[in-house]
């Protein structure tokens, strides 16, 4: 009988599920994300391959951060032939490394990387590896031989202990529209493309573009003011990180990847250092590297961004897409201080 207490939270844990762990799933009913508080973003990536990849043969792939998810495919699907599947494929705080297990298990699973669309802030390359001991940030065990289901379920099911955790549980297990309340964005639960794993904020996009005074209140404004110091630091490349990126180059070589990289803004972050940048420059080529973390209109732009965490707005990440490409396509800027070999 001492076991019972255990059993019942075990069992009430694995019907709630709160992180999508025990039963994966991408879409409620009604179509719209069913997040909760603490769902890895990584392991919906990996499941929405999972439970897709048949169907729509996934051949190319948005790879970064949370900072990645508001370049959206339908801004990068005119860059590409008609015929390119695309996949959102993040992970909160994402590491280089957690970038290269991806694009292994995406060649694993005889998923050609056709094309990629890379979204590395330069605070990616101070991140040395994932931290596998918090449920937002370990990676998917097919992913990685690192990790296993037994690590990954014990991690949750301690997180779950917590009781604030529990109230979210039960209140996202039976809430009409199966989210609970969202500390960003106003409090509105995200849309979401299934299929693309893409999350959007249609309602907070309609607010921005229309009436921004709405969205961009003195309090909102404030806490992203409190963040905003936008400074050059230190060269966070060494030799790890630059054998990270070599291995990044060596497969999308191998499968002959039509790429683009981006540096977007952080107004929170360390802009990219000129060492930084020359080398991913080396070793991607001049043409693939596209730095816009110290871009003018959005590093002090409080209403480039949608919160504090410095997540910039879908519609400014439209226009460094589309910048990217025109640099790419239309003109080669040759700075005397790239040397390339």
């Amino acid at each position: 009988m001492a076991a019972l207490p255990v059993i019942i939270f075990v069992a009430f844990y694995a019907i709630v599920d709160p992180f999508h762990i025990v039963h994966p799933r991408t879409t409620d009913s009604q179509g719209r994300d069913s997040v909760t508080v603490g769902n890895n973003a990584g392991f919906t990536a990996v499941e929405t391959y999972l439970l897709h990849n048949d169907q729509y043969h996934y051949d190319s792939f948005i790879l970064g951060s949370s900072m990645s998810q508001n370049f959206k495919a339908s801004y990068w699907k005119p860059y590409l032939d008609s015929a390119a599947s695309i996949l959102h494929f993040d992970a909160s705080s994402e590491t280089l490394t957690g970038i290269i297990n991806k694009m292994r298990f995406l060649n694993d699973h005889e998923s050609a990387i056709k094309n990629a669309l890379i979204v590395i802030e330069a605070s990616m390359l101070k991140r040395r590896q994932p931290n596998e001991d918090d449920i937002l940030f370990v990676q998917h065990p097919a992913t990685t031989g690192a990790i296993n289901w037994l690590h990954v379920n014990t991690l949750f099911l301690n997180a779950f202990r917590d009781i604030g955790q529990v109230k979210l549980a039960i209140l996202s297990h039976f809430s009409k529209n199966d989210a609970p309340p969202q500390d960003i964005m106003s409090n509105i639960a995200p849309d979401r493309i299934g299929h693309l794993n893409e999350m959007y904020y249609k309602e907070v996009d309609s607010i921005i573009a229309t009436s921004p005074d709405k969205y961009y209140t003195p309090e909102r404004l404030a806490r992203i003011r409190r963040v905003s110091l936008p400074t050059v630091s230190q060269p966070a490349i060494d030799e790890e990180i630059e054998t990270q990126l070599k291995t990044i180059k060596e497969i999308l070589d191998k499968n002959h990847t039509n790429y683009i990289i981006i540096v977007p803004p952080r107004n929170s972050n360390p802009q990219l250092t000129w060492h930084d940048l020359w080398v991913m420059k080396a070793i991607f080529g001049e043409d693939k590297v596209h730095d816009f973390s110290s871009h003018p209109q959005l590093v002090n732009n409080d209403r480039a961004y949608y919160d504090y965490a410095a997540h910039l707005i879908s519609a400014k990440c439209k226009m460094l897409l589309d910048s990217a490409y025109y640099e790419q396509q239309h003109y080669a800027i040759k700075n005397p201080y790239f040397k390339m070999k």
